[in-house]
């Protein structure tokens, strides 16, 4: 179900960076992952990654999501494990969690229902 404007348009994207407790920084997507902006949310990853001991990607208000922005987020993520780092994504709307099952990432730690279980679970790291 993606909210459209008056004039029938997707929510334009988004980011929006929150400072989060011990370490953490979650990263706000809204309106559609894809390849006109997906190398906006790599350039945070890569900014906030060396900074952060974990980073949170919300997908609450993301509508949709495509190759180039799952790419985005699996490279990502293989970099903060291999710095000792962690990174995981919650939130996901009925059809992004879809797409993110359909590519296998819901079966690998990555993805969660909310943020306080990606939080616990990393707390358990």
């Amino acid at each position: 179900m993606s909210q459209l404007s008056s004039a029938g348009h997707a929510r334009a994207f988004r980011l929006t960076e929150l400072e989060r407790e011990s370490g953490c920084r979650e990263i706000q997507i809204e309106g559609e992952l894809d390849m006109a902006v997906s190398d906006q949310l790599g350039e945070a990853l890569d900014r906030v990654g060396k900074e952060y001991a974990q980073v949170l990607i919300s997908l609450e208000q993301c509508e949709f999501i495509d190759s180039t922005g799952i790419a985005v987020i699996v490279a990502a993520h293989g970099r903060f494990a291999d710095e000792g780092r962690r990174m995981t994504v919650c939130g996901a709307s009925s059809q992004v969690l879809r797409v993110l099952s359909l590519t296998g990432l819901t079966a690998n730690g990555l993805v969660f229902k909310t943020a306080d279980e990606a939080l616990s679970v990393a707390d358990d790291h």
